[in-house]
C-alpha cells in the first residue's frame, strides 16, 4: 500500500469498525448511530462516489428493516398454516373462522331479577383441527362468590353465579364435575364425541340466574324493573387460528371476542313490560296493544322521528297485550351477540334512516327512555344521525345491521344494535356518548376484535369516530383536547405501558384507559395528518371491507395501512404502538443558524415552532412526525430570522400533547 494512503480514521462511536474496501483508496468507517452510516472520505473520484450511493441505499434498506414490526409468534404460525399472510394485510387462503346457530328461550322476572333460560346451539367447526374440547362463556359468574373481578361487588351482592340445569353435547349429557369444570367464569367441557374439522356439534343447555339489584357493570337490574340484560346466556367462546379457544376470563375491564351468529331468541316478561332487543322484533302485533304496533310500524318507515309510546301512553296504561306473560320474539343474522331490555314505564321514539344510498337500505333507529331523562328526548335523532354520517362521510361505511336502539339506564355500553346510555348533564356529553357507543358497530362488531387481547383496536377507533362531528353540535367544545387531558394525565408515568400491552394484563382503570381509549386515538389523529384525510379514510375502509365479518389482528390492520397508504409505516407502528414512548419535545438551544429540537420522550408529534423577531413580526415553523422517523433523538430546524433578530421561540400548538411543557420556550438574554 502506498505511503499516505491509509491515514488513521477519524474517530467514531465504540461500535464502530474500519473495513477497508480499495487498497488505494481512504477506508470507509462503519458506525451504527440510530440506523445510519457513517463514512469519512476525503476524495471525490467516481468509485467513491459509486460507494457512497451504494452506502445510503444499504442504509436506507436497513434503516427499513430494523424498524419492522416485530411480530407474534402465533401470528408467525398462522402466516406458515395460511390463514394470515406475513405483510399483505389480508386474510390467507386457508383462513376460517367458526359460527353458530343460538335459538335462546329465556323468561325474567323484572321485580326479583330472576332469570331462567333454555338454549339450542348448533356449532360449525370450519377449522382444520379436531376439537377434543370446548370453552363455554358464563359471563354472570362474575359476580359469583369467590371470584376475584376487577370491579369491586359487595358480599350482599354477590350471587351464586349460573347454575347449569342441563348440559348436552351431541346427546351426551355432562354433570358438572371432572368433564364440565367451572373455572371462574368459563364453562371447560370435555367431550366424549370430539368434533371433527367441517363437521357441527348440537348443544342443549338449560341455567338461571339473579340479576341481583345493583349489579349493573355494563349490564343488569337498575331497579324498579327496569333491565338492560346482555352477557346473560352460555356462549361458546371463540376457537380461531391464533390462540385456539379463547380461555380469558370476563373480569369486567375487557369485553368482546366473538364470532358471528345467528340468534332466533325469545324473551318472556310479565305483562306491561316492553322489550327492546338485538334485532328486529318479529311480532309486534302479539305483544302490543293495536295502536303501538301500528306506530310502531309507521316509525319503522318514518324518515321523521315518531314517538311509539310518549308520556301521556303511559299514563293511561295498557301498552301491551293484556295476558299475564307476553314472549317477544327477536331475530338477527351475522351478529356477535344479542341482548334485550325492558321496562314498564320507558318512552319510545324511532324512526327510519337511509344507510346505504346505492341499495336504498335503511334502518330501524329508537330511544328508550325515562321521562326524565330530557337529554333522550333527542337520542333518537342524534342516534339516527349517526347512523347516517357514519355511513355516508366517516368512516363512509355503510351501517351493516337493520336496526339500533339506546336504551336509557346508568351506564354507557355497547352491544350489537343495543346501546346501554346513562343521560347527562351537557349536549357534548350526549353527543359524545351517543356517537361513541353506535362507533362500536364497526369495531368490534363488524370486525371481530379480540377486545381481550387488543381493546385499542376498538375502543381507540370509537373514540375517533365521532371527533369530525363535534362542531357541528357543540361548536365551542373542544374534543381533540379533552382527550390530550386525559392522556397527559398518565403520559410519561411510569404506570404507562405500550398500547400492544395485552389489555386483559391491564387491571387498573386508568391504564387501560390511556392505552386503549386516549393513546390510539391520538395515533389514529396524527396518522390522518401523515397521510392525509383521503389516503387516511381509504385506508380505513379497506381494512374494514377486508376484514368484516372476521377476526382482524394487529398486524393485519398495520399490514393493511401499509399496503393500501402505499408506504411502510412500521415506524410509526412501532414508535405509537409498541414503544414506551410518550409526547415530550423541548427546545435544546438556539444558534445562530437555527434551533435544536430535542424528542425527550420518545414520540414522534409534528413539531411546531413560533418564531418572533424582535420587530413584533411572528413564523411559525413546522415539521411533520415523520420528522423523527430517522430515530435522532436531537434534529435541527433552520429559522426565518438570525438570532440577534429573534425575541422567542415557543415549541409546540394546543393540538399536540407535551409531557413537560416547561422546556418548550425559548427567549433572548
Amino acid at each position: 500500500m502506498r505511503k499516505g494512503a491509509n491515514p488513521k480514521p477519524v474517530k467514531t462511536s465504540k461500535c464502530g469498525t474500519v473495513i477497508p474496501l480499495y487498497r488505494t483508496h481512504r477506508p470507509i468507517i462503519f458506525a451504527w448511530q440510530t440506523g445510519s452510516f457513517e463514512y469519512i472520505c476525503a476524495t471525490n473520484t467516481k468509485a467513491m462516489r459509486k460507494i457512497r450511493f451504494s452506502i445510503l441505499f444499504l442504509t436506507a434498506w436497513l434503516s427499513l428493516h430494523s424498524q419492522m414490526v416485530p411480530q407474534a409468534l402465533n401470528f408467525r404460525r398462522a402466516v406458515q398454516a395460511g390463514t394470515r399472510t406475513a405483510r399483505e394485510g389480508v386474510p390467507g387462503d386457508q383462513y376460517w373462522i367458526n359460527s353458530a346457530d343460538y335459538k335462546i328461550e329465556v323468561e325474567l322476572n323484572p321485580w326479583t331479577g330472576e332469570l331462567t333460560g333454555s338454549e339450542d346451539i348448533t356449532y360449525y367447526n370450519h377449522s382444520p383441527d379436531t376439537l377434543k374440547e370446548m370453552v363455554i362463556a358464563l359471563y354472570q359468574n362474575f359476580y359469583k362468590k369467590g371470584v376475584c373481578a376487577d370491579y369491586n361487588t359487595p358480599d350482599e351482592r354477590r350471587t351464586e353465579g349460573v347454575r347449569i340445569h342441563r348440559l348436552v353435547i351431541d346427546g351426551k349429557s355432562y354433570e358438572e364435575g371432572e368433564k364440565a369444570r367451572q373455572v371462574r367464569t368459563n364453562l371447560y367441557v370435555k367431550l366424549d364425541s370430539p368434533i371433527l374439522p367441517g363437521a357441527r356439534a348440537q348443544l342443549h343447555i338449560e341455567w338461571s340466574y339473579l340479576a341481583r339489584e345493583g349489579n349493573t357493570v355494563r349490564t343488569g337490574n337498575y331497579g324498579d324493573g327496569r333491565h338492560f340484560t346482555a352477557y346473560f346466556y352460555p356462549k361458546i367462546a371463540v376457537y380461531d387460528d391464533l390462540d385456539g379457544w379463547d380461555k380469558a376470563d370476563y373480569l369486567g375491564i375487557t369485553e368482546f371476542y366473538s364470532d358471528f351468529n345467528n340468534y332466533d331468541v325469545r324473551v318472556t316478561v310479565p305483562k306491561d313490560f316492553v322489550v327492546w332487543g338485538s334485532g328486529l322484533l318479529q311480532n309486534p302485533d302479539e305483544v302490543l296493544m293495536p295502536r303501538y304496533a301500528r306506530r310502531l310500524k309507521k316509525a319503522m318507515q318514518s324518515s321523521e322521528v315518531v314517538h311509539i309510546i310518549d308520556s301521556m301512553d303511559i299514563k293511561r296504561g295498557g301498552i301491551t297485550a293484556q295476558r299475564p306473560k307476553l314472549t317477544w320474539h327477536f331475530k338477527s343474522e351475522k351478529s356477535p351477540d344479542f341482548a334485550f331490555a325492558t321496562d314498564h314505564d320507558h318512552l319510545w321514539d324511532g324512526w327510519s334512516v337511509l344507510v346505504d344510498p346505492a341499495t336504498g337500505r335503511r334502518a330501524f333507529v329508537a330511544a328508550s327512555y325515562e321521562k326524565e331523562s330530557k337529554d333522550f328526548y333527542e337520542v333518537a335523532r342524534l342516534a339516527g344521525e349517526a347512523l347516517s354520517k357514519y355511513s355516508t362521510r366517516f368512516p363512509g361505511v355503510p351501517y351493516p345491521f337493520p336496526a339500533m336502539t339506546i336504551f336509557n339506564a346508568p351506564s354507557g355500553m355497547e352491544f350489537p344494535m343495543m346501546c346501554n346510555d346513562g343521560s347527562t348533564s351537557d349536549l357534548a356529553s350526549t353527543v359524545g356518548l351517543t356517537f361513541h357507543e353506535i362507533a362500536h358497530t364497526y369495531f368490534p362488531f363488524l370486525m371481530g376484535i379480540n377486545e381481550r387481547k387488543y381493546a385499542w383496536m376498538d375502543e381507540g377507533w370509537a373514540t375517533y369516530f365521532p371527533s369530525p362531528y363535534f362542531k357541528e353540535y357543540v361548536p365551542d367544545y373542544d374534543f381533540h383536547d379533552s382527550r390530550i387531558k386525559r392522556y397527559l394525565q398518565i403520559a410519561g408515568s411510569e404506570a404507562e405501558v405500550p398500547v400492544i400491552t395485552l389489555s386483559k394484563d391491564q387491571h387498573r382503570r386508568l391504564i387501560y384507559r390511556n392505552s386503549s381509549y386516549n393513546k390510539p386515538y391520538l395515533a389514529y389523529y396524527f396518522l390522518r395528518q401523515l397521510l392525509g384525510e383521503q389516503r387516511f379514510t381509504h385506508c380505513l375502509q379497506q381494512f374494514i371491507h377486508t376484514w368484516s365479518y372476521k377476526h382482524p389482528s394487529p398486524y393485519d390492520f398495520f399490514n393493511s395501512f401499509n399496503r393500501h397508504a402505499g408506504r411502510n409505516l412500521d415506524w410509526y407502528w412501532n414508535n405509537w404502538f409498541f414503544e414506551k414512548n410518550y409526547a415530550d419535545l423541548r427546545i435544546e438551544k438556539v444558534t445562530e443558524q437555527g434551533a435544536y429540537v430535542t424528542n425527550t420522550g420518545g414520540l414522534f408529534v409534528p413539531v411546531v415552532l413560533t418564531v418572533v423577531s424582535k420587530t413584533g413580526e411572528h413564523r411559525v415553523v413546522r415539521r411533520g412526525l415523520d420528522f423523527w422517523r430517522d430515530g435522532l433523538k436531537k434534529r435541527f430546524i433552520m429559522l426565518p430570522f438570525q438570532k440577534e433578530e429573534i425575541l422567542s421561540v415557543k415549541l409546540g400548538d394546543k393540538t399536540i400533547p407535551d409531557a413537560w411543557p416547561d422546556d418548550n420556550v425559548w427567549r433572548a438574554q
